[in-house]
This record gives structure tokens, C-alpha cells and sequence, in this order.
């Protein structure tokens, strides 16, 4: 069974992303039919994928900035 942090670090960007879309749907339009229990359950999850994809996004942009650096470098 694969561990939080092993799910973090192989899970798309896209796929977290539409994950936590359904996770924020759910929990606007479906919270007088859940417990308080999956509530928090909900909210821990959406929690992590927000964590996963701003990470994503980090790494991206680190990406870019050093795509730009080496073509600075060139001219």
C-alpha cells in the first residue's frame, strides 16, 4: 500500500488538481449528508493535493528559471 508521500510524489499535477476540484465540489454542495468525521477526511485529502500541486507549480517554475538562466548564458 503506497504511503501518502509516496502518492505525492507521483501524482500529477492534473491529477491532483481534478482531485481536489471533485474534493471542493463535494464539500460545497454534499456537507449536510456527511459525517464530521469524513468531513475532516475531505478536508485532510484536499489539504495534501493543494500540497502537491503548489509543489508541482514550484518545481515548474524553478524549471523555468533555469531555462532561462542557461539561455542568458548562451548570448
Amino acid at each position: 500500500m503506497k504511503t501518502k508521500k509516496d502518492r505525492s510524489e507521483t501524482e500529477s499535477f492534473e491529477s491532483a488538481f481534478k482531485k481536489l476540484e471533485t474534493i471542493m465540489h463535494k464539500l460545497e454542495n454534499e456537507i449536510p449528508e456527511y459525517s464530521i468525521d469524513r468531513i475532516l477526511e475531505e478536508y485532510e485529502e484536499g489539504v495534501r493535493l493543494l500540497k502537491v500541486c503548489r509543489d508541482k507549480l514550484h518545481d515548474a517554475e524553478l524549471r523555468i528559471e533555469k531555462i532561462g538562466t542557461e539561455d542568458d548564458k548562451e548570448k
